[in-house]
């Protein structure tokens, strides 16, 4: 899956929550920012359990709620 759609904006505070929460390691952090890779599998993860919602898949995630389930 192309994942060249995601962004961090400038509400990013670099803590790397989406980096660890990645399920394929897809994502690292490079001068503070997420970088994505090409092994994303659209788990959404990243922009759902964002703390400051930071993250967004193009103008398709924008005003979206966000969610995870709190049990995983």
């Amino acid at each position: 899956m192309n994942s060249n759609a995601f962004a961090a904006g400038d509400a990013c505070t670099g803590c790397g929550q989406c980096a660890r929460l990645c399920p394929t390691n897809n994502i690292t952090i490079q001068n503070g920012k997420p970088v994505w890779g090409g092994d994303c599998t659209h788990c959404m993860s990243c922009i759902c359990r964002c703390p400051v919602e930071a993250i967004e898949y193009g103008k398709k995630s924008l005003g979206k709620p966000r969610y995870h389930f709190e049990a995983l």
